[in-house]
């Protein structure tokens, strides 16, 4: 029985259920973007390098304790409404920072209303944060397999558009009124429906029957198939090429993760926080995720015409060579320049993303998917908090951090080399197969 409605889920034809799945998964990444997005924009207010870490402390906490009790005994869709009532109470906290603040004067820096803002960014971000894992696992779990793949780049890109949006705003509202309240209050209500679009979604969607299965709820799983599958068709799985420990999973996709997680956090958002100003600060963001979006939709198809291994070694040997005109440009630097190859850049730093969300959940086993992706992130999350702090504090220097980042894209380039020869490709593949 239990593989019988594996292969249901499998090979199941899209329906009106898989596309409300993808819209739940959707808002969620979207979430993710605006509410991470919220410090480094507003950074400028308050400059104190551990203001723009906070996230990054809460990070941790998120990716580690909700996607445990998502796989011990939540489930996949309980743990979203959890989630969503954090960042819920955040997004409030920080729309009340905003209004008290005054919108005219900006005293964002000042108690109370910094422990407002602190204390909104830290349940937002445990909340998106908690999310991602699982709805990676959910992704995994629950779309047909020859849409897997495709469906785990296009939902996490709503996390760049996300990003692009808020950017948009912030720079928008902040050039228009130079207040970085005005801007936080916009990018609240910005939020708060996002919050409202996800419940209405979420209420409907089913939970995951590969979860169910693991917990021995058969009768349950066979119901929620019931409620996906409306016919199947004819799919030619692809057997898996080798067999890997998972201990040497875990290495590989921490290593990556540390190389894109840097990359893409450093030069999407530190970078404008430490040498920039005022609106440019939300323009260079905007650039960076309009970039990292474009190139969602470019790795979807991809995806779907080359093998998984080869994608990741394009991805992040492509990510280190568009570092070269970055570091030739620092010499002689102008804006417009940068903002041009920060572009391209963007473009190498989202396929490695994509490879990185095609590869977590599906290399992990199904009784610990999302704990294990949160505890894969754990080394990308700790390495960032060290470096932002050491780059703001001690490391100064436009030129300093394009070689800091071009270092750790070959990091990342060298494990794919890596993994090439001795990793394994997993379109088509059947997570148990996997497993």
């Amino acid at each position: 029985m239990e593989k019988s409605i594996h292969e249901l889920v499998d090979k199941a034809k899209w329906t009106s259920i898989h596309s409300l799945m993808f819209a739940s998964l959707a808002i969620g990444f979207f979430m993710w973007g605006v509410i991470s997005s919220i410090a480094p924009i507003v950074y400028p207010s308050i400059n104190n390098v551990f203001f723009l870490l906070t996230p990054t402390f809460v990070t941790i906490a998120g990716n580690l304790i909700l996607p445990f009790f998502s796989d011990k005994r939540l489930g996949r869709k309980t743990t979203f409404f959890i989630t969503m009532t954090l960042y819920s109470l955040g997004t409030l906290l920080i729309a009340l920072a905003a209004l008290l603040s005054g919108l005219n004067v900006d005293n964002l820096a000042k108690f109370p209303y910094i422990a407002l803002l602190i204390a909104g960014i830290v349940l937002g971000v445990l909340g998106v944060e908690g999310e991602v894992p699982v709805m990676l696992s959910y992704t995994a779990e629950m779309m047909p397999l020859d849409k897997r793949d495709i469906m785990l780049v296009l939902a996490p890109n709503f996390d760049n558009i996300g990003a692009m949006v808020a950017a948009l705003i912030g720079y928008i509202t902040y050039s228009a009124s130079n207040s970085f309240s005005i801007q936080l209050l916009a990018l609240s209500i910005v939020a708060f429906i996002g919050v409202i679009t996800a419940i209405i979604i979420r209420l409907l969607l089913p939970e995951s029957v590969r979860w169910l299965v693991v917990k021995g709820n058969l009768n349950k799983a066979e119901k929620e198939v019931e409620k996906i599958v409306r016919s199947t068709k004819d799919l030619k799985e692809r057997e898996v090429n080798k067999k890997l420990s998972l201990g040497a999973r875990y290495a590989f996709l921490a290593i990556i993760g540390i190389s894109q997680y840097l990359t893409y956090g450093l030069m999407a958002f530190v970078v404008a926080d430490f040498y920039f100003s005022g609106a440019t600060t939300s323009f260079i963001i905007f650039i960076a995720n309009l970039g990292a979006s474009i190139a969602g939709l470019i790795a979807g198809a991809l995806v779907t015409k080359i093998k998984t291994r080869t994608f990741a070694l394009f991805s992040y040997v492509g990510g280190a060579l568009s570092m070269i005109p970055i570091i030739l440009l620092t010499s002689n630097f102008n804006l417009i320049g940068f903002y041009i190859l920060l572009f391209a850049n963007m473009l190498f730093s989202e396929f490695a993303w994509a490879t990185r969300t095609i590869y977590e959940p599906t290399l992990m086993p199904n009784n610990l998917r999302a704990f294990l992706i949160g505890l894969i992130r754990l080394a990308p999350v700790t390495a960032y908090a060290i470096s932002v702090y050491v780059l703001g504090s001690y490391l100064q220097g436009l030129s300093t951090y394009i070689w800091y980042n071009t270092a750790l894209w070959v990091i990342g380039a060298i494990a794919t080399v890596f993994w090439f020869f001795r990793g394994l490709d997993t379109n088509n593949v059947s997570l148990e197969k996997i497993d």
